[in-house]
């Protein structure tokens, strides 16, 4: 009788794993926040409940930063240092990213930089907010890009996208 208790609870504990119990995802609730976040065009605070941690303001207009070295999900990467760049980046705009669709946000303005003088090689952008310590919100790689002296590098509307349809 025991053995059978025991297999019937366990049973029961391999059928929530199967059904997908690990990944508790509302979609719903993922695109609101992630909205919030990027396309908001006035300062907005965070502030964690009795679970821990500190709170934090989000502060538009976000900023686009171009990358030597790409960063990770956990450090920064590497900012161009250059002619004609302006350090902690160009502005996205009062509202910075549209509204998601299946997960997926666009960026809503162009961002443009001409290069002063001849450029290593870009290799990562990051959207960064513009509070008195600025928060590091998006990063991720692009295909490396040189620029001549003169030469535009340009992210078009809708080129840039946040992908939180994973989550």
């Amino acid at each position: 009788m025991r053995r059978l208790l025991f297999l019937a609870r366990l049973a029961l504990v391999l059928r929530l794993t199967l059904l997908g119990m690990a990944n508790m995802t509302e979609r719903l609730r993922a695109d609101a926040i992630m909205q919030a976040i990027l396309t908001s065009s006035t300062a907005f605070t965070v502030t964690p409940g009795t679970g821990g941690g500190s709170a934090f303001t989000i502060t538009p207009p976000h900023k686009l930063r171009l990358m030597t070295v790409v960063g990770s999900s956990t450090a920064n990467g590497t900012e161009l240092s250059a002619t004609g760049y302006i350090a902690a980046g160009n502005t996205m705009g009062a509202t910075a990213f549209g509204a998601p669709a299946a997960g997926v946000q666009s960026n809503s303005n162009s961002v443009a930089w001409t290069a002063g003088a001849a450029w290593s090689a870009v290799v990562g952008i990051e959207v960064w907010d513009t509070s008195g310590t600025p928060l590091r919100l998006l990063q991720g790689g692009i295909t490396s890009v040189t620029l001549a002296n003169g030469n535009t590098l340009t992210f078009p509307a809708a080129s840039i996208t946040a992908d939180h349809s994973a989550w």
